[in-house]
């Protein structure tokens, strides 16, 4: 049954981080550097989160984002404090939950896909890129 949640719960994550990126333009109009900033934004977001499985997850999808990334590393850090802010807001999402005790379930998977679209962190995504570009394109 373990097996079968982490399963799940990995499934879902992909999706959700899939369905974020793409939320906001096709994944094939983007570039790398868009791509690797999106993906810095909600995998901070996902290592800030309480449970530990998603902590893990993002905190090892940031890593490997910013060893794989091209230009100065601080590029980043902007876009980790804007999404720190905005988590700071307390905007998870939810749905009501249909069995439980708990009126409402929260959906940290969902909210972090979603954390590029807060403009906050869309304008340190923005200003990350724009900085990070030069980098991007001398391979």
């Amino acid at each position: 049954m373990r097996k079968i949640r982490r399963l799940m719960a990995s499934y879902l994550l992909f999706v959700a981080a899939g369905s974020a990126v793409m939320s906001t333009a096709c994944a094939a109009d983007r570039s790398a550097v868009e791509l690797d900033v999106e993906g810095y934004a909600i995998a901070s977001c996902l290592a800030a989160q309480d449970q530990p499985y998603l902590k893990d997850q993002g905190d090892g999808w940031a890593s490997a984002i910013i060893q794989r990334s091209k230009g100065a590393p601080d590029a980043f850090v902007a876009v980790g404090t804007a999404v720190k802010a905005e988590l700071a807001k307390g905007d998870m999402a939810v749905i009501r939950s249909e069995t439980g005790p708990e009126k409402s379930k929260p959906l940290p998977i969902m909210y972090c896909g979603e954390i590029v679209t807060a403009p906050s962190v869309r304008a340190a995504i923005n200003k990350a890129v724009k900085k990070l570009t030069p980098s991007y394109r001398r391979e």
